[in-house]
């Protein structure tokens, strides 16, 4: 006599299926999250890079001023009002204060609105409008403001500002610093 195993067949839910789908879909959101996370931190790492290089052009451009101002302190010429948008090409000191000009549409760009372009440094940086790693936006730039005399009366207060780029015209630094210029010349915004 020949018996017959029985065969049972049992009802199969699809749980294995339906655990990977969800862990395959917990790993995708997963893979995606840190994919956008390190597209961050990539953009403010090169944003960071940025600023630190129109930063340092800007400490560069108002140490240069700083010294026009003080090697041409027997022979500055008397403040004058200055108008928005003059771009000077001589030493000249402005006694009006002037901020900094919001970027229009048109150009995207902040300027002093009265400054002195610092073009010799044009042999050691290139400026392109167009963004690359090696080169400024725009050429640094200066600004000299009379602020009076000093309150001993034996010296005349003068406020230096610089601006610069960096490869973009969001990438800007401004930094400033004030002058006491007499017998003995002293910064006074440097510290103690």
């Amino acid at each position: 006599m020949h018996s017959n195993p029985k065969i049972s067949f049992h009802k199969e839910g699809g749980y294995v299926l339906i655990a990977s789908l969800l862990m395959l879909l917990v790993m995708t959101v997963l893979a995606v999250s840190m994919y956008h996370n390190f597209t961050i931190q990539e953009n403010v790492a090169s944003n960071t890079k940025e600023k630190g290089r129109s930063f340092q052009l800007a400490q560069s451009t108002l140490q240069y001023a700083e010294y026009v101002l003080v090697h041409n302190s027997a022979s500055l010429p008397s403040s004058v009002s200055c108008t928005s948008g003059t771009v000077f090409t001589a030493l000249t000191i402005c006694s009006n204060s002037y901020s900094i000009t919001n970027p229009t549409t048109a150009t995207g760009v902040m300027s002093l609105a009265a400054y002195q372009a610092y073009t010799s440094m044009q042999p050691a940086i290139t400026v392109s409008t167009t963004s690359s790693t090696d080169t400024y936006y725009a050429n640094p730039q200066y600004y000299f403001q009379y602020l009076g005399g000093a309150p001993n009366g034996a010296g005349q207060i003068y406020q230096v500002t610089a601006l610069s780029y960096g490869s973009t015209p969001s990438a800007v630094a401004v930094v400033q610093s004030t002058y006491e210029l007499s017998t003995n010349t002293r910064c006074l915004s440097c510290g103690p």
